[in-house]
């Protein structure tokens, strides 16, 4: 697909002589073509969801040798979420489920909840509780926040293997010089 560029700054559109030299050829050979517009989007790049889940990985390395047992990637990857603070509030169900577990909690210790009670929990638990937050889900800017966040933990921690390498950084610097 050819691409043209239009910027609001500039009442011109912009395209390279390449595309000027398509289209022409197509009008004189008398063939139809259709031309799309639609709205940059900015988001995160593949490169750079691939690599926070190595960061995830490596955080998961670091933890299981830590703890002294294996680490799974899916509760590395929330745990790191949890450590540079990558939540948001839990919906309906979320708050439900984690209502369901205070409640069993409690019967264990020989406690009941009335229905009134668990409602109210899972309203406050709406409004107050704090779950992972999913890394698809980012911005462009977020994602690279986020980044920078893990990055910030393995200098803290002193775990030096906790960042990208460069070669990482620089598909990441070269998916967005392309753009």
């Amino acid at each position: 697909m050819t691409k043209f560029i239009f910027t609001p700054e500039s009442d011109k559109m912009q395209f390279s002589d390449s595309v000027y030299l398509h289209t022409k050829e197509l009008m004189q050979k008398g063939k139809e073509f259709q031309v799309e517009f639609k709205p940059f989007v900015k988001s995160k790049s593949y490169d750079q969801l691939k690599g926070i889940h190595k960061l995830c990985e490596i955080y998961g390395n670091y933890m299981s040798e830590s703890l002294g047992f294996k680490v799974s990637d899916e509760n590395a990857k929330e745990g790191l979420k949890y450590n540079i603070n990558y939540t948001r509030l839990a919906n309906a169900d979320e708050a439900l489920a984690e209502a369901l577990r205070i409640r069993r909690e409690k019967e264990l210790e020989g406690k009941n909840m009335t229905i009134k009670e668990i409602k109210s929990l899972v309203e406050g638990l709406q409004k107050y509780f704090r779950v992972p937050a999913s890394f698809a889900d980012a911005t462009l800017e977020e994602m690279q926040g986020l980044i920078e966040k893990v990055h910030e933990l393995g200098r803290e921690r002193g775990w030096h293997n906790l960042i990208l390498t460069n070669q990482e950084m620089q598909e990441m610097v070269n998916y967005y010089e392309q753009k």
